[in-house]
């Protein structure tokens, strides 16, 4: 049985008596303005099909619990605050400096920019920097067939779940080429495995196991070991220069993990280790949660619930219990790589306007919708990397270990030498100074480069994009205009209903942000494109989706070919 966080399965515990507390107020005080949530009681529903675990249930109590109790923080609009303490600020900016308290102290406007900001490097592999998957969904793009794209901090592969090799005027006939750099080395060994398994065409299940399960099938090991015994064939990339973009090259570092997980082989942990490492990383406190509430049906909450408490994709209550074993490349990393070391769900990188839109919430289970997405996607890359004679449409990948920064001239002057079409940056502009970031962009640019990325942290650089950053008298209506604005978007991108929209539970500030950001959105924008003489394709919000990490991302692009039209360039 999984070792749950000290704490959580506690009866008496804090979130029980907020709730308690909450269920209180609602019913003593009869002017209270706001609406109970009614939580579904998802522990109850777990544990009609899993009556025996007792822990597990107790959990999702608590989890419940928790969301239950985060319904007192709405009352916190109407109030005016003393000032926000350390905490608070931490999680508001991602720091809490000398300079940050400057800038809140000084006179200031909404939108006025935090040009103090300290901002870190990208991170690696050590502790909390290997990602399992990618924690932000992709845009759709269109890749012009023979052209080539280059993929900066790429994670995995999904920049590819949604593209489509298209053929017009700009058409080359020849195959694709997808080269990605990346500064973990996980993320690099990785994706060249599950790359070799596509070329291979293992079974579509096994490739999504590797990619996202914390547990995997017998049959999936095999096709696993069969494709890193291929990938440890590649040749050897150079320890201290940049790698032939277009050749199959290893970084030693590369190597040293990839050949520790053919070793691991032989020896992989149990189901139950891998439900144990998995619940380590995240408590019943976690936002995750919330997608569980926010769910139509029973059977979604259920499954879902499972689905967060086991790290399985998909799950395995099917299987034999001698036929599954603990993820490999989640739980049998050496050098320090430690991957799932914090909360992450595969689930957040999931393009949910492309899934939902597409499925009926009566005839097909959540989960399912996600499992029939990739299956469709990774057939279609398959196809791609080994596709019939007849197919002219292909596709090559070379995944390289390299960051790529200003300090290396070099590798900026390869980059460029490719002439990338189109170029993706995944979240790297968090990590620069706006004028750092262009100057990085313009170096390894071909005459025609579209950029594509996507910031999760520009809220952090921009006074006014929280709620609370605002008079008590205005937060109501941001906060009811900002929940209008999701009841809306909903429909469209949900049609079925999947998901509640109205009156969603959360903590009230995602809420709150969504239309406190919107609200500021256009003063960023100045600042990170000012002095700049380039053409601004999108810098657009997605709609507000139950499943994302972060509810104010923005999606930009943009080239420094005024000739370009962006939009509709790269843009299915």
């Amino acid at each position: 049985m999984p070792s749950f966080p000290s704490g959580s399965s506690l009866p008496s515990s804090l979130p029980q008596m907020t709730e308690f507390l909450t269920d209180m107020m609602f019913k003593i005080d009869k002017n209270n303005p706001l609406e109970n949530w009614n939580v579904p009681d998802f522990g109850k529903e777990y544990a009609t099909k899993y009556p025996h675990e007792n822990v597990q249930i107790e959990f999702l109590n608590s989890a419940k619990s928790s969301l239950k109790s985060l319904q007192i923080v709405e009352r916190f609009l109407d109030s005016d605050l003393d000032e926000p303490d350390p905490n608070h600020l931490m999680k508001r900016w991602n720091e809490f400096s000398k300079e940050l308290i400057n800038f809140l102290s000084a006179p200031r406007k909404f939108g006025d920019i935090f040009t103090g900001k300290t901002k870190n490097p990208y991170v690696g592999d050590k502790g909390r920097g290997a990602l399992s998957f990618s924690n932000t969904p992709k845009q759709s793009l269109l890749l012009d067939q023979g052209k080539t794209h280059v993929a900066i901090g790429f994670v995995d592969l999904d920049l590819l779940l949604r593209a489509r090799i298209v053929q017009n005027k700009n058409s080359v006939e020849q195959p694709n080429k997808f080269i990605g750099y990346e500064g973990s080395v996980y993320a690099v060994a990785k994706s060249n495995v599950i790359k070799e398994m596509m070329t291979k065409k293992a079974p579509i299940q096994s490739i999504i196991e590797v990619w996202t399960s914390s547990v995997w099938t017998r049959e999936t090991l095999k096709h696993f070991e069969n494709a890193v015994k291929i990938v440890l064939q590649y040749g050897n990339a150079p320890n201290n220069k940049p790698p032939n973009p277009t050749k199959k090259e290893l970084h030693p570092k590369v190597r040293s993990l990839i050949s520790h997980w053919n070793e691991s082989v032989r020896n992989p942990k149990s189901r139950q280790e891998a439900h144990e490492l998995w619940v380590k990383t995240f408590n019943s406190e976690s936002g995750i949660f919330s997608v569980v509430a926010n769910l139509i049906e029973s059977r979604d909450r259920v499954q879902v619930a499972r689905h967060i408490l086991t790290g399985e994709f998909p799950l395995m209550d099917d299987q034999q219990k001698n036929n599954l074993i603990a993820s490999i490349t989640m739980f049998n990393c050496n050098d320090g790589i430690s991957p799932h070391s914090t909360s992450e769900f595969m689930s957040q990188m999931m393009p949910m306007d492309a899934i939902l839109l597409k499925n009926k919430r009566k005839e097909t289970s959540f989960l399912n919708a996600i499992y029939d997405f990739f299956e469709n996607s990774i057939t279609k890359i398959c196809t791609w990397l080994s596709p019939p004679a007849e197919n002219s449409v292909s596709i090559e990948i070379y995944l390289h270990y390299q960051t790529v920064t200003n300090d290396n001239a070099e590798l900026l002057a390869s980059i460029r030498q490719l002439d990338p079409w189109t170029m993706s940056w995944s979240n790297i502009c968090d990590y620069f100074y706006a004028h750092d970031f262009h100057k990085l962009l313009r170096a390894c640019s071909g005459n025609d480069t579209v950029h594509v990325m996507t910031s999760m942290n520009w809220i952090t650089e921009v006074f006014g994009a929280h709620i609370m950053e605002y008079e008590s008298k205005y937060r109501r209506e941001i906060y009811e205009s900002a929940q209008k604005t999701i009841s809306m978007t909903g429909k469209f991108i949900d049609p079925s209903g999947y998901f509640r929209y109205d009156k969603v539970i959360t903590n009230p500030y995602n809420i709150g942000d969504v239309g406190a950001a919107s609200m500021v959105k256009e003063s960023w924008k100045n600042y990170f494109f000012e002095g700049q003489d380039l053409n601004v394709g999108e810098v657009s919000s997605l709609a507000y989706t139950q499943t994302h990490k972060t509810h104010t991302l923005l999606n930009i692009c943009y080239t420094f070919n005024k000739d370009i039209n962006v939009y509709t360039e790269i843009t299915c």
